[in-house]
């Protein structure tokens, strides 16, 4: 007969196992990296965003909450290394302001280390041991984003070629990548932002 003793330990041990990580219970840990693009910008760049581009990051808090969940970090480039716009080198904000009210929204701090140009440095750092079965957002420079797509696939097994060009005008754009135990995949999400007002909110 199996003592109660006996059964209070299988209990508690099923109960430990089922409130593990995945990874602990020998299931597959995904870490899932979501690429988006900086909001609408004004004629002459200046680094910043304009109203348009104001009004979707005041929308996307609640378009990743629905499709993906409360991340684990978030990430943008460090805004004070110098981008041209327009011939012009301003300080780089706009993907921090885009993602901005995101992080307010989720309560998390955001990571801004890294210079727009340096995917490896972001790569490294979102391929750490903390992020092996986590969301990770990243609001980041378009063609650096696609290259960070494409590095990220050809570092896990995945197939580069499959990421896009991401167009001149499109800030709408989702760039999923998932890293598994096996290979990384990858998908093309949208916002679906578009057409947000051209007047500032007030």
């Amino acid at each position: 007969m199996i003592s109660l003793k006996t059964s209070a330990v299988a209990a508690a041990i099923l109960s430990a196992l089922l409130s593990s990580p995945p990874a602990a219970r020998g299931e597959e840990a995904v870490e899932t990296i979501v690429l988006i693009r900086h909001g609408e910008k004004p004629e002459k760049g200046l680094g910043q965003l304009n109203c348009r581009g104001l009004n979707r990051a005041l929308a996307l808090p609640s378009v990743i909450a629905k499709a993906f969940g409360r991340p684990s970090a978030i990430f943008a480039p460090n805004p004070s290394h110098e981008k041209d716009d327009d011939g012009v080198p301003y300080d780089y904000v706009r993907p921090l302001v885009t993602v901005e009210p995101t992080a307010i929204f989720f309560g998390l701090p955001v990571n801004a280390k890294f210079g727009y140009a340096d995917i490896a440095g972001l790569q490294a750092a979102i391929e750490q041991p903390a992020y092996r079965n986590a969301v990770v957002l990243i609001a980041w420079e378009h063609h650096y984003a696609e290259d960070m797509a494409r590095a990220l696939l050809s570092a896990h097994g995945g197939d580069p070629s499959v990421v896009p060009k991401w167009r001149k005008d499109d800030f709408d754009s989702i760039y999923v990548v998932t890293i598994g135990a096996a290979k990384a995949d990858f998908s093309h999400r949208r916002e679906d932002l578009d057409g947000q007002p051209d007047a500032c909110p007030h």
